[in-house]
This record gives structure tokens, C-alpha cells and sequence, in this order.
């Protein structure tokens, strides 16, 4: 059924989204409605200060699984660069954005909160990250395995490897587990992540192009000190 439903949408995420912009779509003509659309938001820059998040359900929370050694495969695309954009940046457009339609209404409709300019590579990305989980002390105390990270393309070698690495181990430790008379959780949190690695996995396979001119148009807009107190990176 599930198929059926999404179509030729890739999966449930975009499927929903797509719904809920459509919905937004149909009530612009009656409400002063914008949409920001951020690209994949990071710890933030600043505020409330530099580095915060408590987002799991994302590629960070990959980067934590493969961080304590319990995430050891993923399907990555050759030299694919990834956009980012810091949480507060993306919380400074939105507050700009809503301004700007009460103040403007025949103002833009879409807004991409994008940081193209500052592109990285993936394949760098994700090296720098295991580099510094390796280091820090919080990822070493909770190690269950030796950090490693083998990247693939082809689906079938991604799910041969997903057993062999995550599927049996994880059947062992959950074994250890029922036999210290512990509630078993390992193959719960590889469950977790094998969902959240497939609706990710579409978006790390492809490079994307964005345009954010509504968004550098709107920063002109504000005066100097708003300008500092919303800062958007550009």
C-alpha cells in the first residue's frame, strides 16, 4: 500500500512534507502564509551557544551511532557535497522572513534558508566528524565498538554488510543483555537507525542545487542592527 501512496515520492518524509506544503499552498490566498525551507540543519552557530542540539533523528544522530561504534555501514554517493545550514541561522530566517510578510504581504511566498556557498563534500564531513567523536571524552566513555566507518553504493553489498556488521552483533549483545536480566535495547536502537539511514539515505545519494536570491533580497531589507541580531551567514 505504502507504494502506492507515495508514488514517485522517494519516501514518507518528502511525501508528507509535500502534503503539508500543498495544504499551505491552497490557504496562501487566505492567510499571510511564507515558507522557509531549510537544507540540513546543524548545531547551531551562536545562540544559545555554539554547537547545541539535541536533534537525534537526523544525520547527527548517524554520526553519534557511528561515533560509540555501534553504526558501522551507509550507503554514500561518490564526491557528493552536502549544504548546511546552523539551527539558529535557520531560527534568524524564519523570525526575518515572518517580519518581513506582516510587513510586506505581497512579499515572496518561498524562502530557502540555504548555505550553498560554504559546501563541503560529504566523504569530508563525515571523516571530520568520526575524527573528533574518536577524541572526545563523552564518545569514549559509552564506546561499544572501535570507530570505523565502511561507505557504500550498492544496495545489495549495503544490506549484506548491515547484517553481518549490525544485524549479528547486535542479536549477541542483546543475548548479553537478556542474560544480566537487562530490558533488551540494542536491536531497538539498530531498528531506529536502519529507518532513519533509509530516509536519509535518498538525500546523501544525489548532489542538490538551491537558490536562495528571496532570502539574500530579505537580509537587504533589514537595517544594520537587525542585520547583526539576525545573522544568516551570507
Amino acid at each position: 500500500m505504502i507504494p502506492h501512496i507515495l508514488d514517485r515520492k522517494p519516501n514518507t518524509y518528502i511525501f508528507t512534507k509535500t502534503i503539508s506544503e500543498d495544504l499551505v499552498r491552497r490557504q496562501s490566498d487566505h492567510l499571510p502564509i511564507v515558507v522557509v525551507r531549510p537544507s540540513i540543519v546543524m548545531p547551531t552557530l551562536a545562540e544559545p551557544y555554539s554547537y547545541y542540539s539535541n536533534d537525534k533523528n537526523s544525520l547527527l544522530g548517524l554520526m553519534g551511532g557511528a561515533g560509540i561504534g555501534l553504526i558501522r555501514v551507509g550507503c554514500v554517493g561518490p564526491n557528493i557535497k552536502v549544504d548546511l545550514i546552523p539551527a539558529d541561522v535557520t531560527v534568524n530566517c524564519i523570525l526575518a522572513v515572518g517580519w518581513h510578510k506582516a510587513t510586506t504581504p505581497d512579499s515572496p511566498k518561498i524562502y530557502n534558508c540555504v548555505g550553498h556557498e560554504t559546501e563541503v563534500e560529504l566523504k569530508e564531513f563525515l571523516d571530520t566528524n568520526l575524527h573528533y567523536l574518536k577524541e572526545a571524552k563523552e564518545a569514549v566513555d559509552i564506546v561499544l565498538w572501535k570507530t570505523h566507518s565502511i561507505r557504500v553504493q550498492n544496495t545489495f553489498l549495503l544490506f549484506f554488510l548491515y547484517y553481518l556488521l549490525h544485524i549479528l552483533p547486535g542479536l549477541f549483545f542483546s543475548l548479553a543483555e537478556r542474560y544480566q536480566n537487562r530490558k533488551p535495547m540494542i536491536m531497538k536502537i539498530y531498528r531506529k537507525f536502519f529507518f532513519l539511514e533509509k530516509t536519509i539515505r535518498y538525500f546523501v545519494s544525489y548532489d542538490w542545487s538551491f537558490t536562495n536570491d528571496n532570502t539574500k533580497s530579505l537580509l537587504f531589507k533589514l537595517n544594520e542592527r537587525d542585520r547583526e541580531l539576525f545573522e544568516m551567514g551570507f
